[in-house]
């Protein structure tokens, strides 16, 4: 049986919430379903290494803590910018999830805009799980070799990244 490792194609059906209870992935009633290559940093870290060894059938839980999934929140990220620098035509608001394009890099996640003041938009930069433990729940319902195919555009990705790093 073919067990989490290194070059090996994976699928599992999962959920994962909060210390809440509030589903992020899935739901009580259904799981979601994630595939993956292991060993090309596809998903946090903190998640791929509870996942290493397990075999295909097994069902586990775990917890992912805040500091090994996406951090802890950072005032610092929390960010004025001139609300030229926003459509004229979008009526911003707080609260409001929005994914500009005036930060030096493109946002993996929506923003959101934490207050206006006059010609001010304060923007929180912060993940939105920051400060969040996240619970799985997890079932391996797939684990074999990875066909060269799938693992090309993985090993071309990992080369430019060590190249980079030199």
């Amino acid at each position: 049986m073919s067990i989490i490792s290194q070059d090996k194609f994976v699928r599992l059906e999962y959920r994962m919430h909060l210390k809440s209870g509030e589903y992020v992935r899935g739901s009580a009633e259904a799981p979601a379903y994630l595939t993956f290559i292991a060993g090309y940093q596809e998903l946090l870290p903190g998640l791929e290494r509870r996942l290493w060894g397990l075999q295909e059938q097994e069902a586990v839980e775990f917890v992912v803590p805040a500091a090994e999934a996406f951090g802890y929140y950072d005032p610092e990220l929390v960010q004025a910018y001139s609300r030229k620098r926003f459509p004229p035509e979008v009526e911003l608001k707080p609260g409001m999830k929005v994914l500009p394009s005036i930060l030096p890099f493109p946002p993996e996640h929506p923003l959101t805009i934490k207050e206006i003041r006059g010609d001010t938009v304060v923007l929180d930069l912060n993940h939105p799980l920051a400060d969040e433990d996240l619970y799985y729940e997890v079932k391996v319902l797939e684990v074999r070799d990875a066909t060269p195919e799938e693992l090309e555009p993985l090993q071309q990705c990992r080369s430019c990244r060590e190249e980079s790093m030199e």
